[in-house]
């Protein structure tokens, strides 16, 4: 019914999916005292995020992916 590289960009597609909303539920936990103690306004809150968001996955992702798999895997 489907072509492989089909069901490969429907699983990619909701992989960033989920993995978006489940980055923007820790930014909220993190964020949301700050937003609503006045320190940072939504947009600074926002761009800080997505930058030690971008750094977080960039600088150390691969350690977490070792960790997984020397540790659970």
């Amino acid at each position: 019914m489907f072509s492989t590289n089909t069901l490969l960009v429907i699983a990619v597609a909701i992989g960033f999916y989920k993995a978006w909303n489940i980055g923007a539920n820790d930014v909220a936990n993190g964020m949301g005292t700050v937003v609503g103690a006045g320190t940072f306004t939504l947009r600074q809150a926002v761009l800080l995020a997505s930058l030690f968001e971008f750094l977080g996955a960039f600088l150390v992702g691969s350690n977490v992916t070792d960790t997984i798999l020397g540790g659970f895997i």
